[in-house]
């Protein structure tokens, strides 16, 4: 099956990198960006492009990995109705394609990429929609050949699966941010944080998250969260996150304890 691979970010690569892996015949990459095109199809060994006119028109399947805002208007612009279109969006209804393909489908994998990290592609979730028997078929092939582990999910749950996603991941990544800025005002390098992180992501193969969770606010500790909000006067909006997380937590773990969290 030729694919053209529309796309040339963080999850174009890995997955790019993965069809290859498998011996996918992966015909043309296209980005708007020659520089992110040339990169990605030096490492396939495939031919560019960066208009969507030069995009090849004999391809049996165009797999998007591009911006949900960037979607739309690249779909538009493609008519080659008679191949399979999927694409990898959390948050995009499957049905974005309804107008210009007969044969559509979504394959969402279940994880942040970055271009230069390394990931074991047969682990990652995949999450699969196709609007007919043809194209589930070409998804579970696809699936199959490249992760180890995948589910058939409709567009709205999807949709709940990437706002998971978001506050696993997205969300807790800017923590980190805000761990290391406020780490940088003790004069310690945020490496010192990382077994502290490990640990925290390690348990919760073994614990649920509310037998994980520790800190301040899940021991009724106001004075120590009443300190640390003082301590973040600097930053009104990080007092904000840190009074809003502290009181979401002592409300999942006590309605007995007074929740309310003041800034001073």
């Amino acid at each position: 099956m030729r694919i053209v691979i529309i796309g040339a970010g963080n999850v174009a690569t890995h997955l790019g990198l993965r069809l290859k892996q498998t011996g996918a015949e992966i015909s043309q990459v296209y980005s708007r960006t020659e520089k992110s095109a040339k990169k990605l199809a030096e490492i396939l060994d495939v031919p560019y492009c960066t208009e969507l006119s030069l995009i090849n028109k004999d391809a049996e399947l165009y797999l998007y990995a591009v911006s949900d805002i960037a979607l739309q208007d690249i779909i538009n612009q493609i008519n080659t109705p008679e191949a399979t279109h999927i694409h990898t969006a959390g948050s995009v209804s499957m049905n974005i394609f309804e107008k210009y393909a007969a044969n559509y489908g979504v394959l969402y994998p279940l994880q942040t990429f970055s271009k230069d990290k390394e990931v074991d592609f047969k682990k990652i979730p995949l999450f699969l929609e196709g609007n007919n028997e043809s194209t589930v078929q070409v998804l579970t092939n696809l699936a199959t050949a490249i992760s180890d582990i995948h589910f058939f999910a409709d567009s709205e749950k999807r949709r709940l699966i990437h706002l998971s996603a978001v506050f696993a991941c997205n969300f807790t990544n800017y923590m980190y941010l805000l761990a290391g800025e406020i780490a940088s005002k003790a004069e310690i390098p945020y490496e010192l944080l990382l077994p502290l992180i490990e640990e925290t992501a390690d348990k919760v193969n073994y614990l649920s998250p509310k037998e994980a969770q520790t800190g301040p606010a899940v021991r009724n500790d106001d004075i120590t969260i009443q300190n640390h909000i003082t301590l973040l006067e600097y930053d009104h909006d990080a007092q904000e996150i840190y009074r809003l997380i502290s009181t979401q937590i002592k409300r999942k773990f006590s309605q007995q304890c007074d929740i309310s969290v003041k800034i001073i």
